[in-house]
């Protein structure tokens, strides 16, 4: 239809009116999008403090000698000392807020946990948040928030210290056994893994208070050698993200493949569950943290290939292992002959 005369130019200043407010509306709902919700406890404390708030780090060591005394020793002292540093940057007060507020409150019990960062008695997801105010260089918040740590009420204080004190080891101090998984973590003369910093205990050790269930795997007889001290969790494990590691799930062969360098391919004739196409990749026949049975598989024997290949287990050559001499011997795959019969 073609609009002619008077009324094409009623419609010309009605559609400019209808633009314009529709880029007022888009204006309004994307400075509501990018609008950044109000700090929560305990950020509050730095947004709400005012120069006069800080006060100096001898008060602080007036009440806490002993943290005072073993403070030089942290890993946090390096970084926070310099006095060149903005005031919220410096000292104690860096990490666990101004302090004449917390002074003020020290006779009201009601008030004394709201006036103070105190990494122990606050939730995790507050303290990751106090954490987060200086580490956000290696890790984003929201990044943080999709892990499973967080989506499990497991903070940065959980595993990780905030200054040495009574109940906090570096690297330098001796840390707890690397593990011993066959024994209830208790110490035992096993070799220790190498260490990483900041923690409260060996990493092994660290994540075994959670991870009961694969503690009891790494009991078996046949298992990656964590128990050992030659591996630790992170080396298939991506503890958390960083900003150069974003928080993605890889698949499970690429994690394998990093010690398993043989098994990688590619191939001109594939296993479809290792190569990935099907199936959960690696972990459709081995578990990876311990297993029963020889070279970590799920099942023993021909009752491993069974659980997929099923019109096989009476007249195919019965009580022969699948991947004997002669039978499948490329099991991950080959690039001469489509049954995986040969290299």
């Amino acid at each position: 239809m073609t609009l002619r005369g008077s009324k094409a130019r009623a419609f010309v200043p009605a559609l400019v009116v209808l633009a314009s407010a529709g880029c007022l509306l888009g204006a309004t709902v994307l400075g509501q999008t990018n609008r950044k919700p109000p700090p929560r406890f305990p950020l509050t404390l730095f947004a709400e403090a005012k120069a006069e708030d800080y006060v100096d780090d001898q008060v602080c060591g007036g009440c806490h000698p002993d943290v005072a005394a073993e403070f030089g020793r942290s890993y946090h002292a390096a970084h926070v000392k310099d006095p060149k540093l903005p005031v919220e940057r410096r000292g104690c007060q860096a990490c666990h807020g101004p302090g004449q507020k917390h002074l003020d409150s020290i006779s009201d019990p009601e008030k004394i946990g709201q006036s103070i960062i105190r990494y122990g008695r606050i939730k995790s997801t507050e303290a990751s948040a106090a954490c987060l105010r200086c580490h956000g260089a290696t890790m984003h918040d929201a990044q943080w928030r999709r892990t499973e740590h967080a989506r499990s009420d497991v903070g940065c204080v959980d595993c990780h210290t905030v200054h040495h004190g009574r109940d906090s080891k570096l690297v330098t101090d001796a840390m707890p056994p690397a593990n011993d998984l066959r024994a209830g973590l208790s110490p035992t003369d096993v070799t220790a893994t190498r260490p990483l910093p900041h923690l409260k205990a060996e990493q092994p050790v660290l994540c075994a208070k959670c991870h009961r269930k694969e503690v009891s795997e790494f009991r078996r007889n046949f298992h990656h050698p964590v128990t050992e001290g030659r591996m630790t969790c992170s080396d298939c494990h991506e503890l958390h993200p960083t900003k150069q590691s974003p928080s993605r799930i890889a698949p499970v062969k690429s994690t394998c493949v990093r010690c398993h360098l043989e098994k990688a391919g590619p191939f001109k004739f594939e296993h479809d569950p290792v190569a990935g196409w099907t199936g959960e990749g690696c972990t459709e026949c081995h578990r990876p943290h311990g297993s029963a049975n020889p070279r970590l598989l799920n099942s023993f024997s021909r009752g491993l290939c069974a659980q997929c290949h099923s019109e096989m287990t009476t007249a195919h050559y019965p009580g022969q292992t699948c991947w004997a001499s002669g039978c499948h011997e490329a099991l991950h795959g080959s690039n001469g002959d489509r049954y995986l019969r040969t290299r």
